[in-house]
């Protein structure tokens, strides 16, 4: 069996990414749940949904207090998963096709990534008016905006392709 290994990360990493990923997840169940057409599959993932939110939830509230007591190496560490985020399925043989196939179909790409799942989170914690940081934590934080710029700008170039090639279908089809 094949899952995510928090291997070595200290606590604070682990909460920073368990806090995205619980966020991330419960989009993607939301998500699934809708292009489902199934209501009773839509209303499963729904209630699994809600179990993803309180698990969110949780850790999100463990890394605001940390925001409190530590602000330095918290900073550090939502740093270093946002930057480096992969959900846990990403180390299952096949799972890059099954992520185009997820972002295809609306469930997961970067938009919703970049959108719902990031920006919120750090809205919450007030990621960017955070006062009084060392210089490094202020290193990061600007690393953290440099990255959103780059993962807006190719969510929108994958968002302009997946409308072109929306385009292309619909003349076939005509």
């Amino acid at each position: 069996e094949v899952g995510f290994d928090s291997g070595e990360k200290p606590l604070l990493h682990v909460c920073a990414y368990v806090s995205f990923q619980e966020l991330a997840t419960r989009v993607s169940h939301r998500n699934t749940g809708r292009v489902t057409e199934d209501p009773v599959a839509e209303k499963l993932l729904i209630r699994v949904s809600k179990d993803e939110n309180l698990h969110m939830i949780f850790y999100r509230n463990i890394v605001e207090a940390a925001l409190q007591l530590a602000p330095g190496p918290t900073m550090r560490a939502i740093t270093d998963e946002v930057v480096g985020f992969q959900m846990p399925g990403s180390v299952i043989p096949g799972f890059a096709r099954k992520a185009v196939q997820m972002a295809r179909a609306g469930i997961y790409d970067l938009r919703i990534h970049h959108d719902d799942v990031v920006w919120p989170l750090l809205r919450h914690w007030d990621f960017f008016g955070i006062e009084g940081l060392d210089e490094r934590a202020e290193q990061r934080r600007t690393e953290v905006a440099q990255f959103l710029e780059v993962l807006d700008q190719t969510a929108r170039r994958y968002d302009e392709k997946r409308a072109r090639r929306a385009e292309r279908e619909a003349a076939v089809s005509v």
